[in-house]
């Protein structure tokens, strides 16, 4: 059988079970990110008892607020996404 190579972006070829790998890799690191932004916002809502800045253009937004929500959403969704890369990182080196 013969297998099918793909270029990836760097212009290196991959096989097909390489790029559908990386492909599952980013859909999974993406989805950890998406899962730590919507914990924190329930979490945020029960600290603050308010909901999480959406709009951080909005009249009603603080700039503190903002700026906090911005720091720890990315933060969270960072790690997260750091996580899933260095547990699927792992389980391919051995």
């Amino acid at each position: 059988m013969q297998q099918i190579l793909t270029h990836n972006l760097k212009g290196y070829i991959m096989s097909n079970k390489q790029f559908i790998t990386n492909v599952g890799i980013g859909l999974a690191a993406a989805s950890a990110g998406i899962l730590a932004r919507k914990t924190l916002q329930k979490s945020w809502e029960k600290v603050t008892n308010e909901p999480a800045p959406k709009d951080k253009g909005s009249e009603n937004t603080d700039l503190k607020e903002a700026v906090t929500w911005a720091v720890v959403s990315g933060i969270g969704a960072g790690l997260a996404r750091m996580a899933v890369q260095y547990v699927i990182d792992k389980r391919q080196s051995k």
